[in-house]
């Protein structure tokens, strides 16, 4: 078996591999090539910093890696790590780490993320021995939502920009790598945005992507919360798209989040593990 990065490597190849690989998985699931690219230009994944085993020339294993920098640092994230069942059992995560990690120290990497279900003790346990250490516990959620007693005083209308300075200071959780600000601004164009006004001043919003029915950020201003400001917003998502939603990747530690979303309907169908590998350059 060779390891070798992804670079030049068909997308029909690694669709393959992929739904082989999470065919028996904890959720299975099988993507089209449509939805493989979608998910690979959200995800912003590099080819170049991805990487594959390959037996006889053939894709068996691998790991699809985006790139961004945010804040100075220079970001991967591994969109999607992947072993086909019968190549399973030989360490194949850890070799492709082996081989990939000193590519991207010495390309100046900073960090690596990754999310893993927390019950796959095994991934973990491989994740781990790559030097990877746990950052934060993950929610995820889908359901049928129903809002009630909304607020009419309120103006909603499309978020033609993204002001992050204003919409961030609402935050009280920061958002994974799919839900980021960089991948929101990338799906700008597909994602559906509001805004909610007070007099003119932006009080909340909410952004939804419409090709996976999943809301990617929703937050309020601190000073109008209790105003049913966010489930005004999610009101006129359902009125055009319908009441069945996802979020994925919400932090744990915000309960009163948590409280919020399972009060309008929202079930938690999955936790996973947010981890985090910070590459020192003396390593390797």
């Amino acid at each position: 078996m060779k390891i070798n990065t992804l670079k030049g490597i068909d997308t029909k190849d690694i669709l393959n591999v992929f739904n082989e690989s999470f065919s028996d998985y904890f959720i299975p699931f099988q993507l089209t090539e449509e939805q493989l690219v979608s998910k690979m230009l959200a995800d912003k994944v590099n080819l170049n910093l991805s990487v594959g085993v390959f037996e006889h020339k053939k894709l068996v294993a691998f790991i699809l890696h985006g790139f961004d920098k945010i804040n100075n640092q220079k970001i991967v994230y591994n969109g999607g790590t992947g072993v086909i069942p019968k190549k399973r059992g030989f360490g194949l995560t850890k070799q492709m780490y082996d081989f990939i990690l000193p590519i991207l120290e010495e390309k100046g990497i900073n960090e690596l993320l990754l999310e893993v279900i927390t019950k796959n003790t095994p991934a973990i346990k491989s994740y781990k021995k790559s030097g990877y250490k746990i950052e934060r516990e993950l929610s995820c959620y889908k359901g049928e939502v129903i809002v009630s007693n909304l607020n009419h005083n309120i103006e909603i209308s499309n978020l033609r920009d993204y002001n992050w300075s204003v919409m961030q200071s609402f935050w009280d959780i920061t958002p994974t790598w799919q839900n980021s600000n960089n991948v929101v601004n990338q799906l700008k164009n597909t994602n559906i945005s509001l805004g909610a006004y007070i007099e003119n001043q932006l009080v909340g919003y909410i952004i939804y992507n419409p090709k996976n029915k999943r809301l990617q950020q929703i937050a309020i201003d601190k000073g109008f919360r209790q105003q049913k400001i966010a489930s005004t917003l999610i009101s006129k998502l359902i009125e055009n798209y319908g009441s069945t939603f996802s979020i994925i990747n919400v932090d744990k530690s915000s309960k009163t989040v948590d409280a919020f979303l399972q009060k309008i309907g929202f079930e938690k169908n999955l936790e996973q593990l947010e981890m985090k590998l910070q590459l020192d350059k003396n390593q390797y």
